[in-house]
């Protein structure tokens, strides 16, 4: 527990770091960790075979158009990937599992690209460093208020064949930890108390579903870790599934119902 406490803090410092220089090195960051995690999601998903190539392309197409173009940009290069996989899989013939090799090549890109493209989007709105904190740390403050909260007082299984030590006690926890450093958060930026309570409940909710499907991919595969970046932890996929969920629930929530906009 040591372990997961320190590099937590050290991850924390170096997000907020990143985070509020932006510009090229914040972009450059996100993409590699993109990229990093794709990696993961690859090879957890070997035994479908997918087409990495097209993935490892379509990806920083993807990330590039959220941070130097705009949403439509990013649904164009989606297409762009699935053309591209198209291609590839048109190269090796018609052979079985086809299907599935281009599902998964796309459910890849779509599921981290959307998740660090709209984190990019985010940077890019007014008060966009202080927002991107705020989901950030509201995600991640909530996901440990969930695992210590779960670990000290849980006993009520949520899902128990799909992911049994997440519990409705370390739901509860996290909703709370999530709530409340949201509004606290807040304090320093452009957002209301009611805009930083909606937003802190969106996240609390969004983000344990980006963690329960990460533990359904990680199910079928029979996998526990996505891998080692993160020393207690596991890998960036572990580290960032709930974050790519709440990340887009919330860029929309701050964008269409907040009414911030792309400068």
């Amino acid at each position: 527990m040591g372990t997961r406490i320190f590099s937590g803090i050290v991850l924390g410092l170096l997000a907020i770091v990143f985070i509020a220089h932006g510009g090229m090195l914040f972009f450059i960051l996100v993409l590699l960790l993109g990229l990093l995690a794709l990696n993961e999601f690859y090879r957890m998903m070997w035994p479908y075979r997918p087409l990495a190539l097209a993935g490892f392309v379509g990806l920083p197409l993807l990330l590039w158009a959220a941070w130097f173009r705009s949403p439509g940009y990013m649904l164009a290069m989606v297409a762009v990937t699935l053309l591209l996989a198209f291609l590839l899989a048109l190269t090796l013939g018609p052979k079985p599992g086809a299907v599935v090799r281009l599902a998964m090549t796309m459910l890849g890109v779509v599921y981290i690209g959307l998740g660090l493209g709209h984190l990019l989007l985010m940077r890019r709105l007014d008060h966009g460093t202080a927002l991107v904190l705020t989901v950030v740390f509201g995600t991640w403050g909530g996901d440990t208020m969930a695992y210590f909260t779960g670990h000290w007082f849980g006993s009520t299984p949520m899902t128990p064949r799909l992911s049994p030590r997440k519990t409705w006690e370390g739901f509860a926890g996290g909703t709370i930890g999530t709530i409340l450093l949201v509004v606290f958060v807040s304090i320093y930026t452009s957002l209301g108390a009611g805009q930083s309570l909606v937003l802190g409940v969106v996240i609390a909710v969004v983000g344990p579903i980006g963690d329960l499907f990460e533990s359904l991919l990680k199910r079928d595969v029979h996998v526990k870790d996505t891998g080692r970046a993160f020393p207690g932890h596991g890998g960036i996929l572990d580290r960032f599934d709930a974050l790519l969920f709440a990340t887009v629930a919330s860029y929309y929530l701050i964008t269409l119902v907040f009414n911030y906009a792309l400068p």
